[in-house]
């Protein structure tokens, strides 16, 4: 698990070293995008949550799940408050299809595999934050000043953690459904770049 962590972050942290973070456009695009993915943080793992069997693993799965959701909670208006230090709004940004195709596929996992195929998912994005997050903070703290990077420093800082938690939580995972939990890694991973690239190609 830790190994093919490490490669799909890997990859990731290469296509985001090639985004024009420095670009109004650009960078405004990834936060009205980030939030309409971060928006379904919350009910993803209330979704998840919910469907964990009852007993010590799946009770432990459903709690940690609850406990996400706090830590999550409204995570999507710093991006609100980011865009409105560029001196933009967030009605100024349709949600691509290139975001509905990254984050709808987790409804149907969560329905149809497994709810521990979310930890894909989770750990995909958290794992990104604290390795190329600082950089990008100052990159676009540089080009637009100090206040336009929230959602970036928050998660930065935070999702280490997270991530600790999560890999905890996948080690009691049957192996069946951890094979979901890395495929949805891969998918994740993919999606994201293709993201990215999508918003570069029109910044």
């Amino acid at each position: 698990m830790i190994e093919q962590l490490e490669r799909c972050t890997a990859s990731m942290r290469a296509a985001a070293e090639s985004f024009p973070w420095q670009r109004r456009d650009a960078y405004a695009g990834w936060l009205a995008q980030t939030y309409f993915y971060v928006r379904h943080s919350t009910r993803l793992l209330a979704c998840a949550g919910a469907r964990f069997e009852h007993g010590e693993r799946g009770d432990a799965l459903h709690y940690r799940f609850a406990a996400h959701i706090t830590e999550e909670k409204k995570h999507e208006q710093l991006c609100v408050h980011d865009l409105k230090q560029l001196g933009l709004s967030l009605d100024a940004f349709p949600e691509r299809h290139s975001t509905r195709l990254f984050y709808e596929p987790q409804y149907y996992k969560i329905e149809h595999q497994s709810p521990s195929a979310l930890f894909g998912y989770i750990v995909a994005l958290e794992a990104f934050g604290p390795a190329y997050g600082p950089q990008i903070v100052q990159a676009v703290t540089g080009a637009f000043g100090p206040r336009c990077a929230s959602f970036l420093e928050l998660h930065a800082e935070e999702d280490e953690d997270h991530i600790q938690k999560a890999l905890a939580m996948i080690s009691t995972v049957p192996e069946r459904e951890r094979a979901w939990v890395l495929e949805n890694l891969e998918q994740t991973t993919y999606a994201y770049q293709r993201l990215l690239a999508d918003l570069a190609s029109v910044a």
